[in-house]
């Protein structure tokens, strides 16, 4: 079933880039508060430059996402809302791998990057729907 007004293409990539930027701008925040304070046992992961690139990944791929469930779904908020869940629940299995997987990865790092998902997927929920969650 198709969504009656999928959002304009030139809207949808404004609140995109705009919630890019709140999120890397978090995400370097969170970065500099972990890496200046030493909370993060080990590096080998968690630098600025990882952190832009997955960080600006997630937000294009939730916009893009976003843009399907717009024209595919009578209810792609609450849908979006849901995916946003289940991706970061699922997002987190990798930095779970790489604390088992990885000698040089410290559980603290590896928590470290688990937080990283969680501002770019609140800050998608809360910037890419047309309509109020409610």
């Amino acid at each position: 079933m198709s969504a009656p007004n999928p959002i304009a293409t030139r809207e949808l990539a404004t609140r995109g880039l705009g919630a890019s930027v709140v999120a890397l701008a978090v995400n370097f925040a969170l970065g500099w508060v972990a890496l200046s304070q030493d909370l993060v046992g080990s590096t080998e992961f968690f630098q600025y430059p990882a952190i832009a690139v997955w960080t600006l990944l997630g937000m294009g791929g939730a916009t893009i996402v976003y843009r399907v469930l717009t024209r595919r779904s009578a209810t792609p908020d609450r849908t979006f809302v849901r995916v946003a869940v289940v991706v970061l629940l699922l997002s987190f299995l990798p930095d779970i791998g790489l604390a088992f997987a990885a000698e040089s990865v410290t559980t603290s790092e590896a928590i470290g990057l688990m937080i990283l998902h969680v501002p770019p997927a609140i800050v998608a929920v809360m910037a890419l729907p047309e309509r109020s969650l409610s």
